[in-house]
């Protein structure tokens, strides 16, 4: 029973694949591969080699295919060129965004000092001038050049008409 249900079937499989397999590589049923035999039956039976291309391409094939994997080797190298000239681009864009991020902070604390300057040259327009000069007597020269430029001319000069004659010297000197 197991052979009837086991051995024979395995046997028909065998006996199959041997053929399909034949068949695939075209070749006689029976035949030994990569062998001839000489027709002459008085000689010894001599067997010979012959040249068998294995990969099944020829020549013209190998030739476009060795031309295909230049082109790939070539677009390789343009590919990794690209790529680092991307990181580099990339690179010099981040240093940038820096940059920008810098000027764009020093830019708000120009404009906050600027406020806070021309906050204190309103408080300076509502003094009297004598009350203006008597406190910017008190100040250093530079601040006070400061404070003047952002006031009136009239106002100016009735400040500096009533500070000490040598710091207004000095004041005028830094306003031009």
């Amino acid at each position: 029973m197991i052979v009837a249900l086991v051995l024979i079937p395995a046997i028909f499989i065998l006996v199959g694949g041997i053929v399909v397999m034949n068949y695939a590589m075209d070749r006689p049923l029976l035949s030994v591969p990569f062998l001839e035999t000489s027709d002459d039956q008085s000689e010894v039976t001599k067997t010979t080699e012959t040249k068998v291309n294995v990969t099944g391409i020829d020549s013209d094939t190998a030739n476009r295919l060795k031309a295909a994997n230049s082109e790939i080797e070539k677009l390789r190298n343009e590919n990794v060129e690209l790529t680092n000239e991307v990181k580099a681009r990339q690179s010099e864009i981040t240093d940038l965004i820096r940059e920008r991020d810098r000027l764009v902070a020093e830019l708000e604390a120009a404009t906050k000092e600027e406020a806070t300057s021309s906050d204190v040259a309103s408080v300076y327009e509502e003094m009297s001038a004598k009350q203006a000069a008597a406190i910017m007597g008190e100040l250093e020269s530079p601040q006070v050049a400061e404070l003047l430029k952002e006031l009136s001319p009239k106002q100016q000069a009735d400040i500096l008409g009533r500070m000490n004659a040598q710091q207004a010297a000095v004041v005028t000197q830094l306003l031009q």
